[in-house]
């Protein structure tokens, strides 16, 4: 790891993101979130779209809407795989963002180097033009906030990304079980290509998402 920070800086910056995900939670259905929801539904889409490449398959279609909701059209590859991607492709994400600026020359590459894979998956497979602005957008604002992780607002707001990220990863599955039951979700794809009840799939995925969110926070202020 790089500096690390005296415990005083440490806990001040935790009650800053905890104020920050507080906030949040209070204006989580208001135009505040919206933005950061809109970038994790195209950081899911594009889970499925590298997942699909990397299991041999094609990408038919790649859509993204305002409304939140996402479309990745595939023929070929893993099929399991790609159901799992997006969910657990988002987090992983989210994660990554939030432990990136634990080491600032290594948060640069990784910042840089997700933005360079959001940009090209997106070029490739995509013919939205909303989906490839989304991207573009994306991409410059988390490139240009890498090269400045050293400056603590910065930090702090990179952070509160990838938080934000995994928690709406939780809440996008609390939709998909209960508010969307009716609605093909990636958990009732899994469910019915694997037999497992699609409930105990989301709960899985939902428990595999705290306990990678507890990690990279104890991880992140473990002195």
């Amino acid at each position: 790891m790089g500096k690390k920070q005296n415990k005083k800086d440490q806990i001040t910056e935790l009650v800053i993101l905890l104020t920050i995900l507080i906030i949040s939670f209070f204006l989580w259905d208001t135009y505040f979130i919206y933005p950061i929801k809109l970038f994790v539904v195209l950081l899911h889409e594009i889970s499925h779209a590298i997942a699909t490449i990397l299991s041999g398959g094609k990408i038919i279609e790649m859509n993204i809407g305002f409304d939140l909701g996402g479309k990745c059209e595939t023929e070929g590859g893993n099929t399991i795989f790609i159901a799992s991607a997006g969910y657990l492709g988002s987090l992983l994400w989210g994660l990554l963002f939030f432990l990136s600026p634990n080491n600032k020359k290594t948060g640069l590459w990784i910042i840089i180097s997700i933005s360079a894979l959001i940009l090209i998956t997106t070029i490739s497979v995509s013919a939205n033009s909303t989906f490839v602005i989304l991207a573009l957008i994306l991409s410059s604002l988390l490139v240009t906030s890498a090269f400045f992780l050293r400056i603590p607002i910065i930090t702090i707001i990179v952070r509160a990304f990838g938080l934000i990220s995994c928690i709406y990863v939780l809440f996008d599955i609390k939709d998909d079980l209960l508010s969307r039951a009716t609605v093909l979700s990636d958990a009732s794809i899994l469910s019915s290509l694997t037999n497992i009840p699609v409930t105990l799939i989301g709960l899985s995925w939902a428990f595999v998402s705290i306990i990678g969110i507890y990690i990279a926070v104890r991880f992140s202020y473990k002195n």
